[in-house]
């Protein structure tokens, strides 16, 4: 295989792909965030066809793969072996000449990524991690209730929610502002600030046809949780901008949110329900940790890589 470098996808959306690549490596994704340019590109090729692709944003002097998005990293095919991924770390160093070069990897086990390879010769090549996040997620199987591995208390909250008569509900892109707005609200309240604007989101959403979705749980017309996911790939559903009332405590109504989100992701095929990191720069959120342990998240470890000139 060949290793090929792209400035802002010139000449890369011509090419075929021998594989369906991670959302965030994929053409369509770049484009939508990236629409004025300002990124570069590395593939793995083989006659023609792309087996292997990495993108980093220009920031400044520093390229970063990537910052507008949960990670960054490299997508391979099945057929992308040791020799090619050190061959295309050569290539992003050699390119990457007189810039400092980050790569937020998801966790080692991710699906159709390279797993611990890219890191290790990453490693090899004089990069060092900065840090390394909690990673959490939720396997999905079609057979395997979630109820079966959550925390006893977290099975009586969702009984408790089941027979208030809470409904979960997958909401319409007419509904996306209501959704948001409940978000953001609660992101307020908390002193957290959302990472996304509506705009950006509903922007995304239309571009994207069929990657955003939002759920909700309502008592009666009243929304009391929400969360919006994407769909990384065919096996992996991404969680994120999760929100509960704080009148609903006695309740938890994300609970029941992330059990039927379960069953939704097992209807339609996915592997896992990726829950995001668990710590910020390294610093572990254990509020956050620990709930999602008791809902019956395993843990992986998020790398953050960097090569400093």
């Amino acid at each position: 295989m060949e290793v090929n470098f792209y400035l802002n996808g010139r000449g890369l959306e011509r090419r075929q792909w021998a594989f369906k690549p991670l959302l965030f490596q994929s053409m369509a994704f770049m484009e939508n965030q990236f629409p004025d340019g300002g990124y570069v590109s590395f593939t793995l090729e083989r006659n023609g066809k792309v087996y292997g692709a990495i993108h980093f944003f220009i920031d400044n002097d520093g390229w970063v793969s990537m910052p507008r998005s949960p990670f960054g990293g490299l997508s391979v095919a099945q057929e992308v072996g040791e020799q090619h991924i050190q061959a295309l770390v050569g290539r992003i160093i050699g390119e990457s000449s007189g810039h400092q070069v980050t790569v937020y990897s998801p966790f080692a086990e991710y699906p159709t990524t390279a797993g611990n390879m890219f890191a290790r010769w990453l490693l090899e090549a004089g990069f060092f991690t900065q840090f390394s996040d909690l990673h959490q997620h939720i396997p999905v199987t079609p057979a395997d209730q979630l109820k079966e591995k959550m925390h006893g208390s977290q099975v009586r909250r969702l009984n408790k929610c089941l027979n208030a008569g809470f409904i979960f509900a997958e909401e319409s892109l007419e509904k996306l502002g209501e959704v948001y707005s409940f978000i953001d609200d609660r992101r307020k309240e908390q002193g957290i600030a959302i990472n996304i604007s509506e705009s950006s989101l509903r922007r995304s959403w239309v571009n994207l046809e069929g990657v955003y979705r939002a759920f909700t749980i309502r008592d009666g017309q009243l929304i009391v949780a929400a969360c919006i996911t994407t769909h990384v790939s065919d096996k992996v559903l991404y969680y994120f901008l999760p929100a509960a009332s704080t009148a609903y405590n006695n309740y938890s109504p994300m609970v029941m949110l992330i059990d039927r989100l379960h069953g939704w992701a097992a209807e339609r095929g996915y592997a896992l329900i990726d829950m995001g990191k668990s710590s910020v720069r390294g610093e572990s959120q254990k509020g956050l940790f620990n709930f999602k342990e008791k809902m019956g998240a395993e843990v992986g470890f998020a790398a953050c890589l960097s090569l400093l000139r």
